[in-house]
């Protein structure tokens, strides 16, 4: 089966890029190759922020001093650092808690 991705083919998978799973099983030397596990300068800082000083889950106030506590970092907007976080739950590195609106949690796979 040929997969067409021009005009009026078949729409590629929602999902293309994020089927990996867990790679934690995966060589070191494989992971540093592949794309989709590097993490931006924001997106590390806001992981080891949620890992060392909340223990994996904060809400967006203590989220928001903690980058600035542990790494200067001062957003420009809170909208923009919420957007953030919603594309890490996107990318299975954070998960939001249930019923908690603003309260995130860093998904098992990225707390190492």
């Amino acid at each position: 089966m040929e997969n067409d991705t021009t005009m009026g083919g078949d729409a590629l998978p929602k999902d293309l890029g994020r089927r990996l799973g867990d790679l934690a099983d995966l060589p070191e030397a494989l992971r540093k190759q592949i794309v989709a596990v590097k993490l931006d300068d924001l997106e590390q800082k806001i992981v080891t922020t949620l890992r060392d000083r909340f223990g994996g889950v904060a809400n967006l106030d203590e989220l928001m001093v903690g980058l600035y506590r542990d790494h200067q970092y001062i957003t420009e907007d809170r909208r923009k650092l919420a957007n953030k976080l919603y594309r890490m739950q996107q990318a299975e590195l954070v998960e939001s808690v249930p019923k908690r609106k603003g309260v995130y949690k860093l998904k098992e796979s990225s707390a190492a």
